[in-house]
This record gives C-alpha cells, structure tokens and sequence, in this order.
C-alpha cells in the first residue's frame, strides 16, 4: 500500500487560472492559488486509501472572471493525468 500518490493537473481551460487543490482523504489543501496558464500541467501528490487511490476536488478561476469552476475526482489512480474541467 502506497501512503501517497502523485497526479498530473492539467489546465484545458481557454484560458489561465489559479487553481487551489484539495485533498479529499485529508481534508487539507496541496494547492494553494497556484497559477496554472493554459495546457501547463503540474504534479500533485494526494494520500491514498488503502486500494492506492486518492481523492481530491479543485477550484479555479481566472483574474477577469470568464472561468470559475470547481471539479471533484475520488478515484485516482498512480500517475493519472486529470483536467481542470
């Protein structure tokens, strides 16, 4: 059993955005306002359950307002590459 796993972020926003993660297993934050401009990725690392998988949520939202979002993910696997929206 793994005690953390790492996902890739990925913004597939039209545009740039701040993003702030969440752990889910944990209830604290991993990302905090973090600038992510479009199609960037970047490394999270959440804990894991006792099946290897983390849960996480995320909202975003760029500085003139056209973007503000919010996405859950509970099963997530090793290595993954999850999307903002």
């Amino acid at each position: 059993m793994a005690d953390s796993i790492t996902f890739t972020l990925r913004n597939n926003q039209m545009t740039d955005v701040t993003v702030t993660v969440t752990d889910l297993r944990v209830g604290s934050i991993v990302l905090d306002n973090f600038p992510l401009n479009v199609e960037e990725r970047v490394d999270v690392t959440v804990f894991a359950d006792s099946d290897d998988r983390g849960a996480a949520a995320w909202v975003f939202a760029s500085t003139d307002g056209s973007v503000n979002s919010n996405k859950t993910q509970p099963d997530i696997r090793q290595g993954d590459e999850c999307t903002l929206g």
